[in-house]
């Protein structure tokens, strides 16, 4: 099952990157950015770190292969036991997304929606229980997970100008889902672009 995934998540991003250079047109920004990310399921901050190709099919459409690596770095919860700030999640995102235009400007800022699959390879430990021993000492018990799962993703994204002409600005507020949970990762990232092609 797990092979037949990774099978898949990588046949999506082949073909958005075959489809995009049989376009003679077409043409491709390198997309670079690092922002605040949140665990939803056990409630951890935390940050981002993604890569994108995106290949320009039309006026308005375009195909984005990426790459996203998550990291936590907090609970919501402050507790008195410090032991129990041990929660952690990580995660690495390969997403292949569909994204439209909704509104193009004259001076080319850009609002757009994105939705694709998503394919995570990750971990996460939480605590669980305390159990107390001899002489009152605290057992604190965790539960770690390991992911090899796919999903989807969806985006919002706000795109304009830079003062150079071959870079592009970007800001892109996302949300990955997985096992029916929506949004178990909600991620906002500011970007910049490469113009490549």
């Amino acid at each position: 099952m797990k092979k037949s995934v990774l099978a898949l998540a990588f046949l999506v991003t082949f073909f958005a990157q075959s489809t995009a250079f049989a376009q003679g047109d077409a043409k491709l920004t390198y997309y670079v950015g690092v922002g605040p990310a949140i665990d939803g399921d056990i409630g951890l901050y935390g940050l981002n770190f993604s890569n994108e190709l995106s290949f320009k099919l039309g006026e308005r459409t375009s195909v984005n292969p990426s790459l996203t690596f998550y990291q936590s770095i907090k609970s919501f919860d402050n507790y008195d036991d410090k032991n129990l700030e041990q929660d952690n999640s990580s995660g690495l995102f390969t997403n292949a997304t569909f994204k439209y235009d909704l509104l193009k400007t004259k001076k080319n800022f850009r609002i757009s929606l994105a939705v694709g699959p998503s394919f995570q390879i990750g971990s996460e430990n939480y605590w669980v229980s305390t159990v107390y021993g001899e002489n009152d000492q605290p057992d604190h018990r965790y539960s770690i997970e390991r992911f090899s799962r796919l999903g989807y993703t969806q985006q919002i994204a706000f795109d304009w100008k830079s003062k150079n002409e071959n870079r592009r600005n970007s800001a892109v507020v996302s949300m990955s889902s997985f096992d029916g949970y929506w949004p178990w990762y909600l991620m906002a990232t500011y970007r910049i672009g490469f113009k490549l092609k």
